[in-house]
């Protein structure tokens, strides 16, 4: 209701004599404008996850899901657009002078603008957006120290490890009442041969493909400190969280070899970053398995399609048992990404006319089969499997029926590790997957990765945390200091360079070619956030009276330009300069532009 009131007074307002002086129209534009975005967003955010304004949202806010869903939803999205700008424009019509009422308005300016300013205080986008940003800030001070510790177990007994990460493969697709029986028959049945773990929970933090990898292998939630940091965070560094110990790490020190393999490219949001530095020997994303295939591989948008990932897999198991190691080998798979699914052209026909329904039908099969091709190899009993949703779907074809559930939508944890098959209803979450495969593996006992726990341990002690639908961060904060550790520019490399550690300039992970790679500073000088976007107006808002360092590349240029200073709403207080070679700041020439 308060929002109606809010879009009155603006209509109200836009024909009232005041509307003619430029100030006030153009206030009332910005305001309008802004407004309307904040319920665009929140639209967006219930549209696509069921939810108000969170971290999952703010996350997707990049280039590659609006080219996803370009390609995706294009109507929709020219339709959105296209909305979001006829509203300037419109109150840029309505508000010229010779468009304004001369006659005298009963409404008295004052009482209009009241009444607006107080609807929008209290309209639910506000509040909800409040109270999102209030939240995170509360739970970003209360970052804990994680540790990992282990008992670890006789070198004889360890088994081979299988991780399959399935895209968006929740439990609630298992329940026949709200979803097709012959859906998923396959893996239904295989059920009956695993051990399922029944309540496994998503915090927050977690519900993105990156950070339910970061949250089952660290066993903590990936901290969003800026709404529009997204997925620089990972890809901004050369050592993402340089102190947790992560279960790729463990498995390393406890004599595994490891592999990643995953069809998507593993640049994006600082992936394959967080993988190489946690332990893992191999990390293979899209590039580099199209790279080595021995002939052109179909593709999706997304990257490599299922069957041709879990072919190579079983191609790199050959190559991995020839050793004499245990092997770990953590899998993503791809083709059930919403909205649509992506599925192969060689996946049997499933008779139905919606899309995701096809893409799980073909998941079923395909990830059944490997499981199959996997047990049916000599010494198949030494090898622990685990299918595990990388997060609950998002928006996606069967939207209605998920969403409507909500409150009983699970994640999928199914494990074969030759023991007789039981549901195990014991409360879990992304934090407990780790410890609980190198626990299954005969690996280590008494397992805890960050905050989470082995079966043994939950069992003995309940969940780490409490409150599973609060997340629980255990990031350190950098302690990087701009006045005290100077800034420098390798132009040649594209490195900015604050003291020794080094940012390298990125789009999300990929290959910067126009854009903004920020770096931004508290007064003190001490390092706050990273971000990347495609214009300096996207980040105004949420980086503006802060002390900023950025590199920008326009669209329509080729020169890549450095800007020391702060950001005002109306522009920029600071210094350009021209990228070439190497540009160096020291702190007391930093700390000039914090005045």
């Amino acid at each position: 209701m308060s929002a109606v009131l809010v879009f009155f007074c603006i209509a109200r307002l836009a024909v009232h004599p005041a509307s003619k002086r430029p100030l006030w129209r153009v206030l009332l534009i910005v305001f309008a404008s802004a407004y309307l975005l904040v319920n665009w967003l929140l639209a967006v955010s219930y549209f696509t996850q069921a939810a108000g304004f969170n971290d999952e949202l703010f996350f997707h806010l990049n280039a590659d899901s609006l080219r996803v869903g370009w390609a995706t939803i294009r109507l929709v999205m020219i339709a959105q657009f296209a909305a979001l700008g006829l509203l300037p424009l419109a109150l840029g019509w309505a508000t010229r002078p010779s468009a304004a009422r001369a006659a005298r308005e009963p409404l008295h300016t004052a009482v209009l603008t009241t009444s607006l300013l107080l609807a929008a205080g209290v309209s639910y986008p506000i509040i909800d957006l409040g109270g999102y940003l209030l939240e995170r800030r509360a739970l970003s001070a209360e970052s804990s120290v994680a540790e990992t510790r282990y008992v670890r177990s006789e070198a004889g007994e360890r088994k081979n490890i299988i991780l399959i990460y399935a895209e968006s493969l929740e439990a609630t697709y298992f329940d026949t009442s709200l979803f097709r029986a012959d859906l998923l028959p396959r893996l239904t049945a295989l059920k009956d041969e695993a051990t399922v773990f029944s309540e496994v929970r998503q915090r927050p933090g977690t519900g993105w493909t990156v950070a339910g990898i970061v949250a089952s292998q660290c066993g903590f939630s990936v901290q969003v400190r800026n709404p529009l940091s997204g997925n620089t965070r990972l890809a901004a560094t050369t050592e993402p969280y340089p102190s947790a110990v992560c279960l790729g790490d463990v498995a390393k020190h406890l004599g595994y070899q490891t592999l990643f393999l995953g069809g998507a490219d593993s640049a994006f949001a600082g992936k394959g970053n967080f993988l190489r530095t946690h332990g893992f020997d191999r990390v293979l994303g899209r590039q580099e398995i199209t790279a080595q295939a021995p002939e052109p591989l179909q593709l999706s948008g997304w990257g490599v399609h299922d069957d041709d990932l879990f072919s190579l897999a079983l191609d790199e198991i050959e190559l991995l048992e020839s050793q004499d190691e245990p092997y770990f080998l953590s899998l993503l798979t791809l083709d059930t990404h919403h909205p649509n699914g992506y599925p192969s052209v060689e996946c049997p026909q499933f008779a139905s006319r919606d899309p995701m329904e096809r893409a799980l039908a073909c998941t079923d099969v395909q990830i059944a089969d490997f499981i199959a091709a996997v047990r049916a190899r000599s010494g198949s009993e030494d090898t622990v499997i685990a299918l595990f949703s990388d997060h609950l779907a998002m928006r996606n074809s069967l939207w209605k029926t998920l969403s409507a559930n909500q409150k009983e939508r699970r994640l999928l944890f199914m494990l074969f590790d030759g023991e007789e098959g039981e549901v195990v209803d014991t409360t879990i979450t992304h934090y407990d997957v780790g410890p609980i495969l190198l626990e299954a593996a005969g690996a280590a006992s008494d397992v805890r990765i960050g905050f989470g726990q082995s079966l043994a341990l939950i069992k003995e002690g309940g969940t780490l945390g409490g409150n599973t639908a609060r997340p629980l961060y255990a990031e350190e904060p950098q302690q990087l200091n701009a006045f005290r550790d100077g800034l420098a520019l390798d132009s040649e490399a594209l490195v900015l360079r604050v003291g020794d550690t080094e940012f390298p300039v990125s789009e999300n992970g990929g290959l910067f070619v126009y854009g903004v790679y920020m770096l931004i500073f508290d007064d003190d000088g001490d390092f706050l956030d990273v971000l990347y976007a495609r214009k300096l107006d996207d980040v105004r808002a949420s980086a503006e009276g802060r002390l900023v360092a950025f590199v920008e590349r326009l669209e329509s240029e080729l020169a890549t330009r450095l800007y020391v200073g702060r950001l005002r709403d109306d522009g920029f207080e600071g210094q350009p300069f021209e990228a070439s070679g190497s540009i160096t700041l020291t702190g007391k020439a930093l700390r000039a532009f914090s005045d």
